[in-house]
């Protein structure tokens, strides 16, 4: 406060001194410099003249208050009263950075000032201020007060305020020992305040501030209420966008240690907590905290306060819902207890990934002792597999949680989990598995794909699987069930898998899959068979692939091998109407199903773009199925390459678009 500083700074070394008493026609008074802790004035002079000592006038060459520096400051009052021994002043002038009106009533004898700055019609500053036996003491109060005076009293790298006003009063106390007592009773109104960086900043605030401040024996004491009502604020990664936010409490400064013995603080939207800690103000850190809130709501917790931290993992866009307690012990620089309830809760990913519902959990967490844990949900779902309600329970001690197993409902099957643990280190977290795959059904698992219709089952046992690291792992083959066939999945390896963009690697071998249930998926007709699949060196980007060698080919060993009417149309169609022509022309139209010999289609996928074979060279193409029998059909592909996307729309008719059958 700039008219404080001059208060301490100035009215006490000239004023106090001045000898009313004095006979002269001229009073004067010259000091050269004066140090306090705080302020350092240079070059004092003061004079007292005129007609009944009526013109007063004050010079400073040089007033320092903090980091604060003020030169040639001038006090003048062309109308100086003396009256019972006091100086008064109604019209005096006090030249700063600007000139300002001023007026000021000094009392010698009772070591009394009473000094009012108006800066504007609605902006005035009041100061009062007494000293003597046995101290002194400072009141300032303001209509209207512009916080940007504040600035150059605030340290170089502090959070500058830029706007705003104030309202009412702030009190000092003090002796011989310094400042004994601070009490503030203030109204703040469209606040704004920022820093050089950027990274903390506020706007239109609004609300209240009590602070009661006194000397003890062993330190300072405090007592303060902070009311936030409106306005927002940004204070990196925090965003609050509105008031409403309460913190009241008590506590210490003991040296560089500030205390909170005991605190309440509401954060609109959220709920409330009762707090207490100790913060090393020169070191910027924690020492303890303790944190106790009951029924606090999900959404706004996980909004305001959660979702900041989570930008980069795979809960940055979550929708919450649900109350939850929390108990939170923090010591020597690490926590050592954390209590989570949660009821009725809801975890939604916005991305479709993953969600739970109906989660009812108690989670309490030690670093030393041993306890046990329940997660329950009643329902959710991972990429779009619904999952059923479910109870985990986990043993914890410190980082390391372990489960003996359970059971996980998946769509109409069952995932069964053996020897689940998991850990904690520098490195990160890192888990372990076993399992199986109970049977589910294929039309329920395509449906949750969003793929066509399929028919079967699909089981499996799933050897250990790792994780660490941010990458999945799994030690051996997946081996499934799947279209009569078999299904083993073999070098899986999965990194970041509810990150931004997952990467998938691994080979597939699938044998004697039965074409008859594969092809009732499809629309264009029946095939009857069994061909094998491989695809080696695939490689997925956020579900997408990206890169491996596949293919398609009969099975060895004798069975069935047929095409239906209904698919030799639909497969010709795909070569143009001109064909399809040709067929119902024919003779052959009369049949309803045709002989083949083999199956076999390929693809290297490189950015994009697939290099097609087939069963055998022909001319100017390659063959995809091989006549034989009678009657008999041939399926000729002339495209090399193809875009990825637009085989994948081909592949649900079997072949290519420039498919051109072969009738014989």
């Amino acid at each position: 406060m700039r008219f404080l500083a001059l208060w301490r700074g100035y009215v006490l070394c000239i004023l106090c001194l001045l000898p009313i008493f004095a006979q002269a026609g001229q009073i004067t008074l010259s000091i050269d410099d004066i140090v306090a802790p705080t302020f350092h004035v240079k070059t004092i002079s003061a004079k007292l003249d005129g007609a009944g000592f009526s013109h007063f006038e004050a010079r400073i060459g040089e007033l320092s208050w903090r980091d604060q520096t003020w030169r040639n400051v001038r006090l003048s009052c062309s109308k100086t009263r003396l009256d019972n021994g006091a100086i008064r002043c109604d019209q005096g002038e006090l030249g700063l950075t600007e000139k300002l009106p001023v007026r000021f009533a000094y009392q010698p004898q009772a070591k009394v000032l009473d000094l009012s700055v108006n800066f504007s019609r609605d902006e005035i500053w009041r100061v009062r201020a007494k000293w003597g036996n046995p101290g002194w003491n400072v009141r300032v109060e303001a209509d209207n007060g512009q916080v940007r005076r504040l600035v150059g009293f605030l340290p170089h790298n502090s959070v500058k305020p830029t706007a705003g006003t104030w309202n009412g009063s702030i009190g000092i106390d003090g002796g011989q020992i310094g400042m004994a007592n601070v009490v503030a009773d203030v109204k703040l109104k469209e606040l704004a305040f920022a820093d050089a960086s950027g990274l903390h900043a506020g706007e239109k605030i609004g609300g209240a501030v009590k602070l009661d401040i006194s000397r003890g024996k062993a330190g300072w004491q405090w007592r303060g209420d902070v009311d936030w009502q409106t306005g927002e604020a940004f204070w990196q990664p925090l965003y609050f966008p509105q008031g409403g936010q309460h913190f009241s409490g008590q506590g210490s400064l003991e040296g560089d240690m500030l205390r909170v013995s005991q605190g309440s603080l509401r954060v609109a939207g959220v709920g409330e907590a009762q707090l207490s800690g100790g913060w090393k103000m020169a070191g910027g850190g924690l020492a303890d905290f303790d944190l106790k809130a009951a029924g606090l709501d999900l959404d706004g917790l996980y909004r305001l306060l959660l979702k900041p931290f989570l930008e980069k993992t795979a809960f940055a866009k979550l929708q919450a819902k649900g109350r939850g307690d929390l108990a939170w012990r923090y010591r020597d620089g690490a926590t050592t207890d954390f209590d989570l309830t949660l009821r009725a809760a809801e975890l939604v990913d916005e991305e479709g990934r993953f969600a739970l519902r109906g989660v009812d959990a108690r989670v309490p967490w030690s670093n030393v002792a041993q306890r046990e844990a329940e997660i329950r949900f009643t329902g959710g779902e991972v990429l779009h597999l619904a999952l059923g309600e479910t109870r985990v329970p986990l043993t914890m001690q410190g980082w390391r949680f372990t489960a003996p197993g359970f059971s996980v409902p998946l769509l109409d099957g069952r995932l069964n989990l053996d020897g689940f643990a998991a850990s904690r280190s520098a490195g990160g977290w890192q888990w372990n598995f076993s399992g199986g795959l109970a049977p589910v059904s294929m039309e329920r698992f395509s449906a949750a794909l969003g793929l066509p219709p399929m028919h079967g089952t699909l089981s499996g046992i799933i050897p250990a699987v790792d994780y660490a690291g941010g990458n999945l792992k799994v030690n051996g083959a997946l081996l499934f069930r799947i279209f009569d066939g078999t299904v083993v999945v073999k070098d899986l390896s999965l990194s970041e898998p509810f990150g931004r963009t997952p990467h998938l690697s691994a080979n597939l071998d699938m044998r004697n899959l039965d074409l008859d249930l594969l092809t009732r998926t499809f629309s264009f007709g029946n095939m009857q068979g069994r061909i094998d699949i491989g695809v080696d060196g695939l490689e997925m980007s956020n579900w997408h692939p990206v890169k491996f060698d596949a293919s398609v080919a009969s099975s060895p060993g004798s069975y069935p091998r047929k095409i239906s009417q209904g698919a030799v149309q639909n497969i010709s169609s795909l070569g143009g109407a001109g064909a399809a022509a040709a067929i119902q022309r024919s003779f052959l139209r009369f049949f309803e199903q045709f002989g083949y010999e083999r199956i076999g289609l390929s693809c290297a996928l490189r950015n994009g773009v697939c290099l097609m074979d087939g069963v055998e060279p022909a001319p100017h193409g390659y063959v995809i199925v091989q006549g034989g029998g009678i009657p008999a059909i041939s399926v000729i592909g002339y495209n090399r390459q193809v875009g990825w996307d637009d085989l994948l729309e081909r592949l649900k008719r079997i072949t290519q678009k420039n498919v051109k059958p072969v009738i014989q």
